[in-house]
């Protein structure tokens, strides 16, 4: 089963505004260097030390990030996103979903470390 993350914004960061975004929240993600301005299909990344990854794909007025059921592509995808929102107020759905506070992800995302 997969899943989505919508993600709306006016701006996408560059590579190392995006990774120093991550470093700032706490998230031991490395992007690699990935530019989600011009970013499609499956991006790999690493996550504490171990590999992850999810899908992205590019739309009109933002983009959205696709994982398995694998956690580590799931808590990867989220640790983006919730950079997106620091950095750009980026507006996150999950799916068809009603917009996520910053707050709300980001305990999203510590659920997932814990459960990892």
């Amino acid at each position: 089963m997969s899943r989505t993350c919508r993600i709306r914004l006016a701006s996408v960061p560059t590579p190392a505004e995006l990774q120093s975004g991550l470093k700032a929240l706490g998230y031991k993600l490395n992007l690699e260097g990935l530019d989600l301005a011009s970013a499609s299909g499956f991006q790999g990344c690493v996550l504490d030390g171990e590999d992850a990854g999810f899908s992205v794909t590019q739309e009109g007025d933002g983009l959205s990030l696709r994982w398995t059921g694998d956690p580590r592509e799931h808590c990867a995808a989220l640790m983006v996103a919730s950079a997106l929102q620091k950095l750009s107020e980026a507006e996150i759905c999950l799916g068809s979903g009603a917009p996520l506070s910053a707050a709300t992800l980001h305990s999203r995302v510590l659920e997932l470390l814990d459960e990892m």
